[in-house]
């Protein structure tokens, strides 16, 4: 079971890790909670992952109220508890919303190994610069694997062998991210679950991109692949402590170099995607509450989940 979780993880993760390519550890300006300005200096030693958490914003429309809450797929134990508003909107939810179900989603290795083998007689090494070949190569021989073995696979799905690597060295861990948490509590609440995408939606749209693209997108994941880690625990660190700009900054670097096609397919189709269900639930208004737990990227880069709805007409009131 937890291999299963931890493969369908990995899938989300690397939906938001794959269009961040330059992560650094500069000094960042940026806007806390609170509204003050302050500066963080980001460094290894200077981490610590105990904070409120963020980002919540609540809809109400008739008798239903809706909570959507920017979550983090990764996590650390000293997350949690989080903020009590954010506890208390799970606990008053009767709906919990996930982008996917990871106990109920089915994996088939058969199927995503015939989506991610090229369909001719082209290998990993010829869509590759030698550089970055080399260079992947040298990564996954320092991990016991040979990319020889891979070689016909297409680069999107290195792209995800490469990302697992990377979370492994970070501080942050698919068992402590924010939305396995909640789903876990569902279950044990006997809330009901509704998934606002599938892993096949996802698997499809990471195979379905131009090789260009998915050559773009590796090959900036393998020049960034020795600040991944320290990427990774930056990111817990602004999530967990509402450093909004911060968190924006570094979700969005570097998308300005990627290729459309990427950034419209990974951000703005998908938020329009769950945007438009959430304004179904909310116009059928059934009087119950829902608890929505979706990537904070899709909260905090436009278009976003709660600018849509709010383009739809929908009074969103951001409380944490």
């Amino acid at each position: 079971m937890m291999k299963r979780l931890m493969a369908i993880y990995l899938l989300i993760v690397i939906l938001v890790v794959a269009g961040c390519s330059g992560p650094n550890n500069e000094l960042i300006e940026s806007e806390g909670a609170n509204g003050q300005d302050h500066e963080q200096q980001i460094s290894e030693t200077a981490l610590d992952f105990e904070g409120d958490g963020g980002f919540l914003w609540k809809v109400v429309h008739g008798e239903t109220t809706m909570y959507v809450h920017g979550t983090i797929h990764l996590g650390h134990p000293d997350f949690y508890p989080l903020a009590s508003g954010i506890e208390e909107a799970y606990e008053d939810a009767d709906v919990i919303l996930p982008e996917i179900n990871m106990f109920k989603a089915e994996v088939n290795e058969e199927e995503i190994n015939e989506m991610a083998l090229f369909e001719d007689d082209t290998t990993l090494d010829d869509v590759l610069s030698e550089a970055s070949y080399a260079k992947l190569s040298e990564i996954f021989e320092a991990h016991k694997m040979t990319l020889a073995d891979y070689n016909r696979f297409q680069p999107w799905f290195l792209g995800t062998l490469l990302n697992q690597i990377s979370n492994e060295e970070s501080e942050l861990a698919p068992e402590y991210g924010v939305d396995l948490y909640f789903l876990q509590r569902a279950l044990e609440d006997n809330k009901e679950i509704v998934e606002l995408e599938t892993v096949d939606m996802q698997y499809e749209m990471l195979s379905g991109f131009s090789m260009k693209t998915q050559v773009q997108m590796l090959e900036g994941s393998i020049t960034a692949y020795e600040k991944t880690a320290s990427f990774l625990n930056q990111l817990g660190y602004h999530w967990i402590h509402g450093n909004a700009d911060a968190l924006m900054n570094q979700l969005t670097e570097g998308l300005e170099d990627i290729d459309e096609e990427y950034q419209q397919a990974i951000n703005d189709t998908r938020n329009l995607h769950m945007a438009n269900k959430l304004d179904e639930i909310l116009q059928a208004d059934d009087g119950q509450t829902y608890f929505v737990i979706i990537g904070a990227a899709h909260v905090v880069i436009n278009p976003s989940v709660p600018s849509e709805l709010e383009k739809k007409g929908y009074k969103i009131e951001r409380i944490y």
